[in-house]
């Protein structure tokens, strides 16, 4: 088994169960290469072979209302009110995609269910079963320029990339209130970040914890694990297809990755006294 260094985060060549637990108990993201490269996804899914596979399927859309055209990589936290969802027949959004950047605007295909609205895809990926249980899946498919904010999850996350690239911006979940979560404001969610990282502002947030980010461009048919709780920011470089295999993180599970009960234990406190509040 090859592993090296590359951009500061491990990467290991198709691992078995045995060495895939060894590597996510340290509690720190690694990408895997020689698993996704082998599936129909990675090698079919072009825009044509979606379309006549499943074009008639109707699918949720994420749009960011006021939210202008030339601006796709701003990075403001996250407010419910700040999205709306639109449904759309799956072949007029590749459409979409295929056109012009005005007209595909900030709409963005993000975190569909594969089995509930692509029943007719799943043959197409061999499911990574790393902690043996079955995961939820998720479908994201996107523009250039299109982002995540800053934000965690508190699932272990296989993100696999299928199609195109993406920069991801990954900090491991050190202090919760350094990354400002908008505790106080009715309506956010409180696993995102306030803060822009790819321009800080240090005036309003000095205690921003820059010095600990970890860059990678993910590459079609590498996967990438991270850790729950650990805060990322992610936006296509190019058209992007992506699939997010969440696990549950069970009780267990945190007393096996190292220091994960003191970042969950962190955010609950933190979290629940702005809830009190």
């Amino acid at each position: 088994m090859l592993l090296k260094n590359k951009e500061s985060i491990l990467r290991v060549t198709a691992p078995d169960k045995n060495e895939f637990a060894r590597l996510w108990k340290e509690y720190r993201p690694f990408v895997i290469e020689g698993v996704a490269n082998n599936w129909e996804a990675y090698k079919n899914w072009s825009n044509d072979y979606l379309s006549n596979k499943c074009g008639n399927n109707k699918v949720p859309v994420r749009t960011e209302v006021n939210k202008p055209v030339d601006n796709l990589d701003d990075c403001g936290y996250s407010k419910r009110e700040f999205y709306q969802a639109e449904e759309m027949k799956f072949k007029d959004y590749i459409d979409l995609m295929s056109g012009e950047r005005q007209e595909i605007g900030s709409r963005y295909m993000s975190q569909v269910d594969l089995e509930k609205y692509f029943p007719q895809l799943t043959a197409d990926v061999n499911y990574p079963y790393f902690f043996n249980r079955k995961p939820v899946v998720n479908f994201w498919f996107g523009c250039s320029g299109i982002n995540t904010h800053l934000h965690f999850d508190d699932e272990h996350n296989i993100f696999a990339q299928i199609r195109g690239r993406k920069k991801l911006l990954l900090f491991p979940p050190t202090n919760y209130l350094a990354f400002y979560p908008p505790l106080k404001e009715k309506g956010a969610m409180l696993h995102f970040s306030k803060v822009n990282p790819r321009q800080p502002d240090f005036e309003l947030f000095p205690d921003f914890p820059h010095q600990e980010q970890q860059e990678i461009i993910l590459e079609a048919g590498e996967m990438l694990y991270i850790p729950p709780f650990w805060w990322h920011w992610v936006i296509g470089i190019d058209e992007t297809i992506s699939l997010s295999f969440w696990h549950d993180l069970k009780k267990i599970d945190l007393f096996r990755q190292k220091k994960a009960i003191l970042t969950v234990m962190d955010v609950f406190y933190h979290s629940k006294t702005a809830a009190f509040a």
